[in-house]
């Protein structure tokens, strides 16, 4: 015997791959080939499982998932790969080619192979499993009724040797070198290569709805209604989208007044320039048909032995029927709004006069703009507040922690592969934690969970059995058969079962035993 293994071990691997069984969204894996497949040497599910544990353990570059996951018996042994393929490769191809001495243990397949045969994934293909991955976590009611969402846009940037990326020139800001000027910041144009990816945010969850791509040269308003429209079906019917906090990035006037006309309340802050924020802090001056709001609440400031608390207080003016935002109708800013049957649509506004202790002159005021209401001006407060988890939580954290500008291959399909596939193991792995304080909450109550159940199954199924390995074969086996093919007596399950060493040989073999003498 080459090697032997038990097989009722389970792994964090197994745990969450049997949730997404639970979920119906391995189905969705199983389902996903590549374009202009001819043959299969290996089942296309089994590099998208390698692919998948690549992203999920946090590996940025394709080279280290040779140590870290091909050459792991365990683990390639839930991707699908046997023990002799880890060993020894899944194919002899290119060594005779070799001129180094092979690697004791060559790996279930190359990284290479890996990286070529993910980005085969079409485009289309990827982004619909993403959008049927966030529908089947609707579908196990992952959502609130009502939803809350943040829209936001992040660069995926690159270098100009990724084939089919976009190009942007940019204006920033650099530090000045040379005497008298060192520290001194400089305004300087430079070239960034690249994607932009758009997504809209529960912000409840933490879970990604729907995300899409384009060059990084596109303005960011150019598909938030797509995103929109992606995001509402992907949540539908169990759950409905109520309010969508956006930047200032965002703001045209055309795109908000479809949003609005989703029955959705957008929450947007307005820019310096704009003639509607120097009306709305007049009208907050002046108080009069506005609505007061303060609040002080009590946060901890500092870690260790500098930590304490801190008093805020947060002083808001609400400003209803702002008639001055002429950008707010169908058309947009390209509406004639000197003709005399034009009639302004109305907008509420959130003048905040106070932010944590901090009260800036009345020129600095920060202006938010709404189509919802502002009779408690603290709802569109910390509706927009919370836009920050967008860019904390999911891009930052995506970029840092998962290595989303790590793509496959330095390509446009390298680069979709990777952000949809990101995004749908943050969105998974999010909701798989959830179901897990879910399951121990039932364990604690004494209650039958599906963790206990796929623990019971598991052993159950694999109690005292063995994987054997010889050379190109394998056998699974009861332990005792194992012992009493290779000669050792096992008296208890002679006794028990009433079988003998011979009796186990014909079994498996059709052949009687041969004479031991």
């Amino acid at each position: 015997m080459d090697s032997v293994f038990t097989l009722d071990e389970a792994t964090l691997f197994d745990f969450f791959f049997q949730y997404l069984r639970e979920i119906q969204v391995f189905p969705l894996l199983q389902a996903i080939t590549p374009k202009d497949q001819q043959r299969e040497l290996i089942p296309f599910i089994q590099f998208i499982l390698v692919f998948l544990m690549k992203i999920i353990g946090s590996i940025p570059k394709m080279e280290p998932v040779h140590e870290l996951l091909l050459t792991d018996e365990l683990l390639m042994g839930i991707c699908g790969f046997n023990g002799y393929q880890v060993r020894n490769g899944s194919c002899a191809r290119g060594v005779e080619l070799r001129t180094t001495p092979a690697p004791e243990i060559r790996g279930a397949i190359c990284v290479d192979t890996l990286a070529n045969q993910v980005v085969k994934i079409s485009p289309r293909t990827i982004e619909t499993f993403f959008n049927r991955c966030i529908q089947q976590l609707a579908r196990s009611n992952i959502f609130p009724k009502y939803i809350h969402a943040a829209c936001d846009a992040t660069d995926f940037e690159t270098t100009k040797q990724f084939t089919g990326c976009g190009a942007v020139t940019r204006e920033r800001k650099v530090k000045a070198r040379g005497y008298r000027k060192n520290g001194e910041l400089k305004a300087v144009k430079v070239t960034v290569y690249g994607w932009k990816v758009w997504a809209i945010y529960e912000l409840n969850t933490g879970i990604p709805l729907a995300i899409k791509i384009d060059t990084i040269e596109k303005p960011d308003n150019l598909h938030v209604l797509a995103v929109l429209e992606q995001a509402k079906d992907n949540v539908g019917p169990r759950s409905t989208i109520r309010s969508l906090v956006i930047d200032r990035g965002f703001l045209d006037g055309k795109v908000l007044f479809a949003i609005a006309k989703h029955d959705i309340e957008f929450v947007i802050p307005l820019k310096s320039n704009m003639g509607a924020i120097i009306d709305a802090r007049q009208l907050a001056l002046e108080a009069e048909g506005s609505y007061h709001g303060c609040r002080e609440l009590e946060v901890t400031r500092g870690y260790g032995k500098a930590k304490y608390t801190q008093k805020v207080r947060t002083e808001l003016i609400g400003v209803p029927g702002l008639l001055t935002c002429d950008w707010f109708n169908p058309e947009g800013s390209k509406a004639n709004t000197t003709k005399k049957d034009y009639q302004p649509v109305p907008l509420n506004a959130v003048v905040v006069k106070t932010w944590d202790n901090k009260t800036p002159p009345m020129d600095k005021q920060v202006v938010l703009v709404t189509n919802g209401a502002v009779e408690d001006p603290f709802i569109a407060f910390d509706r927009y507040d919370d836009r920050s988890l967008i860019e904390n939580n999911l891009f930052r954290d995506t970029k840092q922690n998962w290595c989303l500008q790590h793509p496959p291959k330095k390509t446009k399909e390298g680069v979709w592969v990777q952000v949809y596939v990101v995004m749908a193991m943050k969105a998974l792995s999010t909701a798989f934690l959830m179901w897990q304080q879910e399951q121990a909450r039932l364990h604690e109550a004494g209650e039958q969970t599906s963790w206990d159940r796929y623990r019971r199954n598991l052993k159950a199924l694999n109690r005292n059995k063995l994987i054997v390995f010889v050379d190109l074969f394998f056998g699974i086996f009861f332990s005792h058969e194992v012992f009493m093919l290779a000669g050792v007596p096992v008296h208890d399950a002679e006794k028990e079962l009433n079988i003998t060493r011979d009796q186990i040989y014909t079994q498996y073999t059709g052949l009687a035993p041969p004479d031991s003498s």
